[in-house]
């Protein structure tokens, strides 16, 4: 879940970027082709005698010259990825120009149809529209003020024709391109969606896997997820949906080391020795580094690695005080010590939500945030349904039942 916020964004990124890089090799081949069977066939002809062909060969060897030293800038050269885009499209309408002046025949002006289908594969609605217009003013400068001379005189109404089917085919080909972007989102949104049911699945499996080690935690993760979604959706940092489901993911696994621990010390119902203590400390730790392995899920390493640490500086596992503790751990902390003392455990019954509140505030400055006073005032609602939610006996019976 590394940078949640923006994977689609990265996504999206990094398939139209392998996209563009092929695009353009692909097209300076095609022109590469078509050049040099445009030149061999037309030096048979010449060869030969054959009446089939007025192509001037000077101008398509300059055409082959000017895509040889693209082939070789591009070698040779580090130009980044939308340097080298903008090159090839000018190729494409340096080509097209110099194929309309020295193909010999006057149809030649339908190359410059292809620019907007060539720009429009993309799939940049400003790329297709900049180019478009140019190869479109192109189109009107050589049909007007530099016409071809050919075999007949072309007036107005052939001109003005020229320009109409190319704006039809430039209107057809930025639909193509919307139809493009179109299959860019879906393939992005498939597999972002794929990547996390996939994340989800791997994190319940995980908490299962934790939770069936003490069956006094039983659902105390995701409590835990839900208390912290809670306080988080009444603080600015916390108004992206991505951002809530990262920090939900943290709550979930904020106690995975405890799959190091040895049940005997999870489930000791007397008070914990130093060394068991120190053993139990050692939970923040395993847990980041289990997260920090599986890629989608480093980053919820802050979340799991500091989430016992006290505002103070007296907590674990590196004593971090103050702002220097993740924000996300921060309110998992208040999530978490909420639950354990409304919970029934091995060692203790729980207390009143009423003591746990003022537990909470009693601790403000000093093992907690003393900046979350506020959204912990305005979350108490919030936090009672939670937990008369999942302090329901028949469902509590149902989830264990299907644990089980």
């Amino acid at each position: 879940m590394n940078k949640i916020t923006n994977k689609k964004e990265q996504l999206l990124k990094s398939l139209t970027q392998n996209y563009d890089k092929r695009l353009n090799d692909q097209i300076l081949k095609i022109i590469m082709i078509y050049i040099l069977l445009s030149i061999g066939w037309n030096l048979v002809f010449r060869w030969f005698n054959f009446p089939y062909s007025r192509a001037t060969i000077s101008v398509l060897m300059l055409c082959f010259v000017a895509l040889s030293a693209v082939f070789l800038l591009f070698r040779f050269t580090g130009f980044p990825l939308k340097i080298r885009t903008h090159i090839v499209l000018m190729l494409v309408v340096f080509v097209i120009i110099s194929l309309y002046y020295g193909s010999g025949y006057s149809e030649a002006w339908s190359y410059f149809l292809l620019i907007p289908i060539v720009t429009s594969l993309y799939g940049k609605r400003i790329l297709s529209i900049v180019y478009s217009v140019m190869g479109l003013l192109s189109l009107s400068f050589v049909s007007i003020v530099l016409p071809l001379e050919t075999y007949y005189t072309t007036d107005g109404i052939d001109i003005s024709n020229r320009i109409l089917l190319y704006i039809i085919v430039a209107t057809f080909s930025y639909l193509l391109l919307s139809k493009l972007n179109s299959l860019y989102n879906k393939q992005a949104n498939t597999v972002i969606h794929s990547m996390e049911t996939t994340l989800e699945q791997v994190v319940q499996s995980f908490v299962v896997a934790m939770e069936a080690k003490d069956h006094y935690t039983f659902g105390h993760s995701e409590r835990v997820s839900q208390y912290a979604v809670a306080l988080a959706k009444h603080l600015p940092e916390y108004q992206d949906s991505q951002k809530l489901k990262h920090l939900r993911l943290s709550g979930l696994l904020h106690d995975i080391g405890k799959i190091s621990i040895s049940e005997h010390i999870l489930t000791k119902t007397t008070t914990l020795t130093p060394k068991e203590y120190d053993e139990i400390k050692t939970h923040t730790t395993f847990g980041a580094q289990m997260v920090e392995k599986i890629e989608g899920l480093k980053g919820l390493k802050p979340g799991v690695l500091y989430h016992h640490e006290r505002w103070d500086g007296k907590g674990y596992p590196t004593g971090a005080k103050g702002d220097s503790i993740p924000l996300e751990a921060r309110i998992l902390a208040v999530a978490d010590s909420f639950d354990a003392m409304t919970s029934t455990r091995s060692y203790r019954d729980e207390i009143s939500v009423k003591e746990a509140f003022n537990h909470l505030e009693q601790g403000l400055g000093t093992q907690y945030d003393p900046n979350l006073s506020k959204v912990i005032k305005a979350t108490k609602n919030e936090f009672l349904k939670i937990y008369a939610d999942s302090h329901d006996p028949l469902e509590e019976f149902e989830k264990l039942t299907d644990f089980l």
